[in-house]
């Protein structure tokens, strides 16, 4: 295989950092397992976080075993600056997620701490409004997309 172009390289690396990224994301440490879950040899696996070319196939592989939609290598090799993620979020180079918030986890817990924070700041309101408060809060980060749809 031909040497890639100075070019070329720049989208190679821009890729490895990428996918490096989404690994660390998924708290994946080990790139065996990181390989493991894309049906990919560690071999390869490595090249692609090394800025090597691989295969259109083994980057498909990557882009199923880590929940990007299909296309997303092959645009970032294209010159594209980010991988779209299956769920429409798009994963920008440096732009790591450090901690993940269960969604779940944050609709039981968030009552309670406005609720705290509405008698600490605003101790004229009711509990009904401190409600209202609440049930519009969640609907904007609903209708924003920063939480999933009520089910």
């Amino acid at each position: 295989m031909a040497p890639p172009s100075d070019h070329s390289s720049r989208h190679l690396r821009k890729l490895a950092a990428l996918v490096t990224q989404r690994r660390v994301a998924l708290d994946i440490r080990d790139k065996r397992v990181a390989a493991a879950r894309c049906g990919l040899s560690v071999t390869t696996y490595s090249k692609v976080e090394a800025g090597q070319t691989v295969t259109g196939t083994s980057y498909g592989k990557i882009e199923v075993g880590f929940g990007m939609r299909a296309g997303s290598c092959a645009a970032v090799l294209q010159g594209a600056d980010s991988i779209t993620l299956e769920d429409g979020t798009e994963l920008i180079e440096g732009g790591q997620i450090r901690d993940f918030v269960d969604p779940e986890r944050f609709a039981e817990a968030s009552p309670g701490a406005l609720t705290k924070s509405a008698g600490l700041y605003a101790p004229e309101l009711t509990l009904g409004q401190i409600e209202n408060i609440h049930r519009g809060f969640m609907e904007e980060l609903r209708r924003k997309g920063v939480l999933p749809a009520e089910g």
